[in-house]
């Protein structure tokens, strides 16, 4: 059994993108998946942060969601940089437990978003509670 991987948020999480719409024809979809890639990370004058320990990367959680009964959708896209401590590879080889783990703060983004605007859009907060696909 692999030990869960250690990380440290480096930036605030970001929202890049965020829409909504009302659909013309009810339709159900759960879209949620999750990229990573390895990023660099610079200082305040603009240098390259050599990782010590670790590599950085950036999480990114695009999502296209409409829940039952499909009444709307949401869609965007959500991003973090985080470090991975004492991890070195491309991310390929991460546990689906380091994955969600990773991803859980920007799915819970997209949960807070979609139930706030829900409940002045459609005077009803709606709960979504999904898993980002991997």
């Amino acid at each position: 059994m692999n030990k869960m991987v250690e990380f440290t948020k480096e930036k605030p999480v970001l929202v890049r993108n965020f829409h909504y719409d009302l659909n013309e024809e009810n339709h159900v979809k759960s879209e949620v998946n999750i990229a990573l890639r390895k990023a660099a990370q610079q200082d305040d004058e603009g240098n390259l942060l050599e990782a010590e320990g670790g590599s950085y990367f950036e999480i990114a959680v695009p999502f296209e969601v409409s829940p039952n009964p499909g009444e709307f959708t949401v869609s965007g896209l959500i991003t973090q940089v985080v470090f991975l401590k004492d991890y070195y590879g491309d991310g390929q080889d991460l546990e689906k437990s380091d994955y969600k783990l990773l991803s859980r703060p920007l799915v819970e983004y997209i949960e807070t978003l979609t139930y706030q605007l829900t409940s002045v859009a459609l005077d009803e907060p709606v709960n979504l509670n999904f898993e980002p696909n991997f």
